[in-house]
């Protein structure tokens, strides 16, 4: 009995060991991450978050227990990031969680692969690699935005949504130099790490260079150069070259829209809280997506009517019907000529959401398993509306409907040259008041950094107000308890200059390209150090 005793305690032991280490350093790094990501409010927690992965790497665990850990610690990060999908959908959210998990598994498994490889090697390799690896998570964060599949939601960068300061380059590179340089950090600490306990005192020669890692002050330098716009002169326009524009912004949070009960308290909701904005004198009144409840075009008299009746156009998110093609759309009602016959159609649907794609559509009751699918057709290209301001200074306002604003390739097509500023429409009501709004709305804040333009948000449930061409938030409602989840109403006003040409909006996604060399590079070296360590041993 007490052999057996023993036998038992060693192979609990041993699960210990081999199982239960992987699983809380995985579940200890994506807690980090998930506490970084919005509404948490510890976005430090991004800078070493990968840290408990790596320090367990380094004990060169077993492939199939990397694999598990990761896969189970990614899966329970998801459900908690998007858990909010369950309220459409549980399987639903369940398959994202499980793609999204699958996206970032291979990084984690190459770090596993490259982290004792290059550890002990010179610092011009440990560099390489660090940089390899940063270069490969935000290749996998462009993958995510590609495909129908592709859910680009909260990438890294997005942690930093309320610290502009580390925002500076984003102009320059897009979004992707955040998440690069975040990884980077991690990595660049962990090798600081591994040289004050290991690679220090192991080192046969006791010079002074010897004791120094390069990594961290190659890492604070990037660090400097990340921030580095805030003490160069600015090139921005002056304050006093803006002009403003004062808009009244609707969250009526309406829910169960398409119910034939809830039909005329929405309306009355939307009229009511439209003519209190009124008597506050804005020069434009904004809707959130998809407000009205028939297709605007089919259901038009009334809210013409309310245009008229308070002489202000509103600007609304509303559904067009023309034949047998429905279109998820931003529309434009004038007070002396109504509904304007030219309007901008989703370009990018949500799958299984208003449509679904090949070949899932194949799949007999694939509706049921996901739950309430649209029928919409795509538009083809942006369109400016216009309205005008103090001074009569007219704008050109461009449109995104709902998550269009998650995909950085989308929004930098805008084309803009004169006073211009982007207005997003959403209804994230769907999906209660876990954070999703907030997650949504980080997103808006890197776009205008890289579109050089305000964005101005309309949210039918949260987060509706709006953000500087340089990354900062202006004006957001919120109610007596401090909750972005309210129906109200408020008016603000946005200082739209001219359009700062970024570089990021002209040549696009160079940053990718300059990744995948990393990548290509650091793959090469690590085959070859590989090599030659075995030919040593």
């Amino acid at each position: 009995m007490k052999s057996a005793y023993h036998s038992y305690r060693l192979d609990f032991l041993l699960f210990i060991k081999t199982w239960g280490v992987g699983f809380l350093a995985a579940g200890f790094s994506f807690f980090l991450l998930y506490l970084s990501q919005p509404p948490g409010d510890f976005p430090e927690a991004a800078y070493f978050f990968v840290l408990p992965f790596l320090i367990w790497f380094y004990y060169k665990p077993k492939k199939t227990v990397v694999i598990c850990s990761v896969t189970l610690g990614g899966f329970l990060y998801h459900v908690l990031l998007i858990g909010w999908m369950r309220h459409v959908s549980f399987p639903g959210m369940a398959l994202s969680s499980i793609i999204l998990t699958f996206y970032n598994l291979p990084w984690f498994f190459v770090a596993y692969r490259w982290i004792n490889s290059v550890l002990n090697s010179r610092f011009s390799i440990r560099l390489l690699s660090i940089s390899g690896l940063s270069s490969l998570w935000v290749l996998i964060e462009w993958a995510r935005s590609l495909f129908s599949l592709g859910f680009p939601w909260c990438p890294l960068s997005v942690t930093q949504w309320e610290r502009p300061a580390i925002l500076q380059l984003v102009p320059y590179f897009g979004g992707w130099i955040v998440s690069f340089f975040l990884i980077f950090f991690n990595l660049c600490l962990a090798s600081y790490l591994h040289h004050l306990l290991v690679r220090r005192r192991s080192g046969s020669s006791s010079s002074y260079f010897s004791s120094l890692c390069p990594e961290f002050y190659v890492c604070m330098c990037f660090f400097l150069v990340m921030l580095s716009p805030l003490f160069l002169k600015s090139t921005a326009a002056n304050i006093h070259d803006k002009a403003k524009i004062r808009i009244g912004i609707c969250q009526p949070y309406l829910k169960n829209k398409w119910s034939p009960e809830n039909i005329s308290d929405h309306k009355n909701t939307l009229i009511k809280q439209t003519t209190i904005l009124a008597s506050l004198s804005p020069d434009l009144i904004v809707w959130p997506e998809a407000s009205t409840p028939y297709p605007v075009n089919l259901d038009r008299l009334w809210i013409e009517k309310l245009s008229q009746d308070i002489e202000i156009p509103i600007l609304a998110g509303a559904i067009i019907r023309e034949e047998e093609l429905s279109y998820n759309a931003v529309v434009m009602i004038d007070p002396s000529s109504g509904l304007v016959e030219e309007w901008y159609a989703k370009q990018i649907l949500v799958p299984f959401g208003e449509y679904v794609p090949l070949p899932f559509s194949l799949i007999p009751g694939v509706t049921r398993m996901v739950g309430p699918v649209g029928s919409f057709t795509s538009g083809q290209g942006f369109h400016s509306f216009k309205a005008s301001g103090d001074d009569n200074r007219s704008f050109n306002i461009f449109s995104l409907v709902c998550y269009e604003d998650i995909f950085p390739g989308l929004a930098r097509k805008i084309q803009a040259d004169s006073h211009a500023f982007v207005f997003v429409t959403t209804n994230d009501a769907w999906f209660g008041e876990e954070g999703c709004a907030e997650q949504h709305a980080a997103h808006s804040v890197i776009r205008a950094l890289e579109c050089g333009m305000p964005i101005l948000r309309c949210g039918n449930s949260g987060w509706s107000g709006w953000i500087s061409e340089k990354g900062a938030v202006r004006e957001y409602l919120v109610n007596e308890e401090d909750s972005v989840y309210f129906q109200g109403a408020s008016v603000v006003e946005l200082q739209v200059g001219k359009r700062l040409k970024t570089v990021y909006s002209e040549k696009g996604d160079y940053f990718i390209a300059l990744c995948l060399i990393f990548v290509i590079l650091s793959a090469i070296t690590f085959r070859i150090n590989n090599k030659q360590s075995v030919r040593k041993s």
